[in-house]
């Protein structure tokens, strides 16, 4: 049932819901803070399965029909478990994390539809439950409820419902006998949702503090460079929603072929222009700080549209309004969480199980990150590591053996070590803790190899000096 993302978006929505009506008086991209644990929101996964609840939690209708009472409180414990996979609160006081920053579309009155991550909240409760008897869960917007409400801080709930039965087998007499039985039977009813110490969780009461929230409107989102190279900092960014290059952010590429050389080809976007909607990118910067490093967003964010006969969970959408070619890629999730347990009914009474919910694209040895490459000292692309690609940063997927450098040219004046333009003794003393390991900021790294031999050490303090002496 789509009790599933119905209430994980659903949270999403709902927790949304909640200091929406203080604030929320038009669509448009919004973060959802909690007053007391001092965590946001974060939709981390699309993973949640009302198939799954309905046909292996209850392991069918007609046992949720004999044992209600037994099998109810498993349904809510793993639309529980699917919550807490699928939405994460984290600490994001900087606005760097593109998870946070919801989309909020208003349907009627008080209902809005929340759309994240290339999905939606109408998406994720939308669809059916095939068995003898199918039930039909949709149209479940996100209500905002006031009641309790102190100043700006809000709690929401939502009602957890079939919107219709059909019977698809032939014993219409059980199944006219039986239709407003399951119409009950899958109703859940209100949950509220809450900050628990880090943890999202749904409960049955708003008195606490951590079920209270603030909206917070978001009129430009930070990025955290990860690459200095020139004097300039350098990260990717994969989001469905358009941004404009604002403060900081002076230059956007995408990159449109690769030469036989390993060289890239690249389309650029210049300061104040708009990338659309969808589009895997590379950021220039001129400082390393988030806050420096602004993107305002704009439009109606690309996302999987809602499917009546859907009997499994959707997934997110990749589409693009790119309209070239663009050989960087991405994705919306890197959900790393443990197996969870869960409790199913069986004729043998409540078992345990486990489940899976992992959601992200696994690396392999095609897959290059930004970086700077090991030969050649240039910005490009560098063998990734680990075991999975981050969430909402750009790759490219390469077979060749040449390295992928971008036709960028380090500008950075020989012998500025701290990248201010101007080469002085404050550049040796940068130098010199450089190279004792004492992690000096700012530091342009790639400026330190002063002699060009390879290798940064004293003798490339000696070449500083002979600069700043005007013997070399």
């Amino acid at each position: 049932m789509n009790i599933r993302k119905n209430f994980l978006l659903v949270a999403l929505a709902l927790t949304a819901t909640l200091n929406c009506m203080a604030q929320l008086t038009s669509n448009g991209f919004y973060r959802f803070h909690n007053v007391q644990e001092n965590h946001y929101i974060s939709l981390a996964n699309d993973k949640f399965s009302y198939q799954f609840l309905f046909g292996t939690v209850s392991n069918g209708l007609s046992n949720l029909k004999d044992h209600t009472e037994t099998i109810k409180p498993l349904l809510l414990d793993a639309a529980d478990m699917y919550m807490k996979s699928d939405i994460h609160l984290v600490e994001d006081d900087e606005c760097v994390d593109p998870s946070t920053i919801l989309y909020l579309s208003k349907y009627s009155g008080s209902k809005y539809n929340i759309i994240a991550q290339g999905t939606s909240l109408l998406t994720l409760t939308t669809g059916n439950y095939v068995a003898s008897v199918r039930l039909y869960f949709d149209d479940l917007y996100t209500t905002v409820s006031s009641s309790g409400n102190t100043g700006n801080n809000y709690t929401a709930s939502i009602n957890i419902a079939a919107s219709g039965v059909e019977n698809i087998s032939y014993n219409s007499l059980a199944f006219a006998f039986g239709k407003s039985m399951f119409l009950e039977m899958a109703k859940l009813g209100n949950r509220f949702f809450v900050d628990n110490a880090g943890i999202f969780a749904i409960a049955e009461s708003s008195n606490t503090n951590n079920a209270k929230w603030q909206i917070e409107r978001v009129n430009h989102f930070n990025v955290k460079p990860e690459v200095e190279y020139g004097g300039k900092y350098y990260t990717t960014l994969y989001v469905p929603f358009a941004f404009q290059l604002s403060t900081g952010v002076e230059k956007a590429y995408v990159v449109s072929a690769i030469n036989a050389d390993g060289t890239l080809e690249i389309v650029e976007y210049a300061n104040g222009a708009t990338v659309p909607a969808g589009t895997a990118v590379i950021l220039e910067c001129s400082s390393n700080e988030a806050s420096d490093c602004q993107l305002i967003p704009s439009g109606t964010p690309i996302y999987t549209a809602p499917d009546a006969t859907a009997q499994s969970a959707p997934t997110s959408s990749t589409s693009s309004n790119y309209s070239g070619t663009n050989l960087l890629k991405g994705n919306y999730f890197c959900n790393q969480d443990a197996p969870y347990s869960y409790g199913k009914y069986s004729s043998n009474g409540v078992v345990t199980d486990t489940l899976n919910l992992q959601n992200y694209t696994a690396r392999t040895n095609k897959m290059y990150k930004i970086g700077i490459t090991p030969s050649s000292g240039k910005l490009g692309f560098v063998k990734a590591t680990g075991t999975a690609m981050p969430a909402n940063k750009a790759w490219i997927e390469y077979d060749g053996t040449a390295e992928l450098v971008l036709p960028i040219e380090n500008v950075t004046l020989k012998g500025d070590i701290t990248g201010d333009g101007e080469v002085n003794v404050s550049d040796v003393t940068t130098l010199v803790d450089y190279i004792l390991e004492k992690d000096p900021s700012p530091c342009v790294e790639s400026a330190c190899d002063v002699n060009e031999n390879g290798v940064v050490n004293v003798g490339d303090v000696t070449s500083l000096v002979d600069i700043i002496l005007n013997k070399n």
